[in-house]
């Protein structure tokens, strides 16, 4: 409460305050005294009159003082200012609803979330306007929404679409929800009503250059906020993979914003499906942190770290990139063992998939003989590799299961390879029909060399940076003539100069099948003593699906927020997908594909059915789990025009009416003092 004067200049009317002084001052005393006999009696009685006489002369001055006053200042227009909650709304007939829908108003409350009794109070609020008030309504979460092209007159034109509203995932972007209000009111006078939980440390001042801009309009923005007593909530703010037991330790960070300890059961969730329980004791207001161990084989890709928590569940899970741990399953058929390891078909591949070759690709090689084939599995094998086996007839019924089952199928010809034999036990899988070998040089002769592949595609990508002249060096003197196929699905990926195909795929059911129309050995190629062999075949089996090293790019991102992939190898047909497999919406810019994610999650960017270019992991803001209340627009508000949230009470009428009572008493009390002062003089 505070005071205020309308017109202060006229408290210089109090110098009329002197003339009841002036008045009580001024009276006579006579001058000459005539001495008479009952002189000492009548003395005695005028001194005991004067002492009740000056009694009641005090009362009189304080009254007559007292009305005067009052008169200067109902002139001066005294008014006593009240603070309020918020400004008047509805004055102006114009009002923009300001709806909040970030992750935060899915707190949890009274039985429901905080965006449900906004809506509530949005209802009541318009209900209690004046009917011909003209209405918009703004949501905002990342971004504005605008539901109302222009304002209508009426709750009904708007009370539908808030029934409609439900909160999304992402962060209060408060400054771009007042910012649209501006427009529809068309920078005229208005009000804004704002309904918001007023979370976080940010979402209020970064909107404070918006709030003055409606102060400088002349209008108003009206709060009314919704909160949650006491605010609660744990958020999963970060989990990390890193060095330690077995295959190593994921750390995972969860922050309590509530005022209470809570106990939390939590899982680590691995690409695979693998779920580790563990939980955490989380402090009042404050952080924790647990660490999980992972097994010693475990896929890569994004993982998930996910807390029980029914206050707020949007952030109860947090995704991050999980490296691919220990060694990926390939089983290698020898089909040509020979008599030292050296002359084994497989030496050479063996040596490149090692898991502790030169570039570490993590793979762990199952070297069998055709008879080991009866041990395939699509569970424990992601490749299966036939070099140069000379009849899989007895073993078609199980290639094809592990193909169509998701496993992929290398095979690599030879001397032992008869074409009728492989079309006839694996004709369905085949990329080309085999037909017959030819000799393309001596061996005496330089081979003839590969013609030079787009290496901005997969399984190629490793060259792309100065490397690409190495494949040119890889040459064969012999290889297998395949059949023209019009199959759609069938690519040709490495061809010879002169264009005989030298590496063929073909998608088939969930799995691939590559076909190499030379030795992986040094029978009819010189690739295993070119640079290229290592990183080519490692390359080739993870784009085939067994890995141990990250092929896709590894990504972060924020709900609400671009993401932008940039890569080399990403092709034109590239899409990005949801953990779901939907298509999500996404435009290029120049050379990078761009995406906003709505949902927190795992996001996967490649082609229909093909090769993945690149993960993203997509969290939470972290700002948006601190459900603890910030500055509120009140005092942002009020600090920019503190009449807005004052209330004035004109004292100007109730003090002339004090001022009239005061004469009015004023008057009779002298008379009856003149009338006693009389009977007591003639009683003495």
């Amino acid at each position: 409460m505070s005071v205020s004067f309308l017109a202060p200049w006229a408290l210089g009317l109090a110098v009329l305050a002197a003339l009841p002084v002036v008045a009580h001052l001024s009276q006579q005393q006579p001058r000459d005294e005539v001495p008479f006999g009952a002189m000492m009696l009548l003395k005695r009685v005028v001194k005991r009159l004067r002492r009740r006489a000056r009694l009641k002369d005090v009362m009189l001055f304080v009254m007559r003082v007292s009305a005067v006053v009052a008169c200067v200042l109902a002139a001066a227009g005294l008014q006593i200012l009240w603070d309020t909650d918020a400004p008047a709304v509805g004055q102006s007939g114009r009002v923009v609803v300001v709806l909040d829908t970030s992750m935060s108003m899915s707190q949890q409350d009274r039985g429901g979330s905080l965006l449900a009794r906004a809506r509530a109070d949005v209802r009541r609020a318009l209900n209690a306007l004046p009917a011909t008030t003209e209405l918009g309504l703004v949501s905002y979460d990342d971004e504005a929404h605008v539901w109302t092209s222009q304002l209508r007159p009426g709750p009904e034109a708007i009370l539908g679409m808030v029934d409609a509203l439900e909160p999304g995932a992402g962060g209060s972007n408060l400054r771009a929800g007042l910012l649209e209000a501006r427009r529809l009111l068309g920078g005229e006078p208005g009000e804004v009503m704002l309904f918001s939980d007023e979370a976080g440390a940010v979402q209020v001042p970064s909107a404070a250059s918006e709030i003055a801009r409606f102060v400088e309009l002349g209008s108003a923005i009206v709060p009314r906020p919704i909160h949650a007593e006491p605010a609660r909530n744990v958020a999963v703010t970060s989990a990390t993979f890193g060095d330690g037991l077995e295959g190593g330790q994921v750390v995972v960070r969860v922050t309590n914003y509530g005022p209470d300890a809570v106990e939390l059961p939590c899982e680590v969730v691995l690409p695979d499906g693998t779920e580790i329980p563990f939980f955490i004791d989380a402090p009042p207001l404050g952080p924790a942190e647990s660490s999980v161990t992972v097994p010693r084989v475990a896929e890569g890709g994004v993982a998930t770290a996910r807390c029980e928590d029914a206050a707020l569940p949007l952030d109860d899970a947090h995704y991050f990139h999980l490296p691919h741990v220990g060694a990926s399953r390939v089983m290698i058929v020898d089909g040509d063992p020979g008599d030292t390891p050296t002359r084994s078909e497989v030496y050479f591949l063996e040596r490149a998939l090692a898991p502790w070759g030169g570039r570490r690709s993590g793979l762990r090689p199952d070297v069998v003989t055709p008879n080991g084939l009866a041990s395939l599995d699509p569970e424990v094998h992601r490749v299966a590799v036939l070099a140069n086996v000379s009849d899989p007839r007895p073993y078609s019924t199980r290639l094809t299961e592990f193909v169509q089952k998701g496993g992929a199928l290398v095979i690599a010809v030879g001397d032992n390879v008869t074409a009728d034999r492989y079309n006839m036990a694996l004709g369905g899988l085949l990329p080309s029909r085999l037909q017959r070998p030819r000799a393309l040089a001596s061996m005496e002769e330089d081979p003839v060399r590969l013609a030079l592949p787009d290496v901005k595609e997969p399984p190629f990508t490793s060259f792309s940076r100065g490397s690409r002249s190495a494949l040119a060096r890889v040459g064969s003197w012999r290889v297998m003539t395949v059949e023209p196929t019009s199959q759609g699905d069938t690519r040709t990926l490495l061809s010879y100069v002169g264009g005989l195909p030298a590496l063929q795929s073909r998608n088939v059911g969930r799995g691939k099948v590559v076909l190499w129309t030379s030795t992986i050995d040094r029978g009819w190629s010189n690739m295993p003593l070119q640079a290229a062999y290592v990183p080519m075949m490692q390359d080739l089996i993870a784009w085939l699906g067994a890995s141990g090293k990250d092929v896709a790019k590894r990504l972060q991102g924020t709900v609400g927020q671009p993401v932008t992939v940039d890569d080399e190898a990403l092709p034109s047909t590239a899409e990005v997908f949801d953990a779901l497999g939907r298509t999500v919406a996404s435009r290029w810019q120049g050379s990078s594909l761009v995406f906003r994610p709505e949902t927190p999650g795992a996001y996967r960017i490649g082609v229909p059915d093909g090769p993945t270019v690149a993960l993203v992991a997509v969290n939470i803001g972290p700002e948006e789990s601190d459900v603890r209340r910030g500055p509120g627009v009140a005092a942002v508000e009020a600090e920019l025009a503190p009449e807005l949230f004052q209330r004035a009470d004109d004292l100007g009428m109730p003090l002339l009416w004090f001022a009239g009572c005061m004469m009015a008493l004023s008057s009779v009390l002298a008379r009856a003092r003149r009338e006693t002062a009389v009977e007591l003089t003639q009683d003495a």
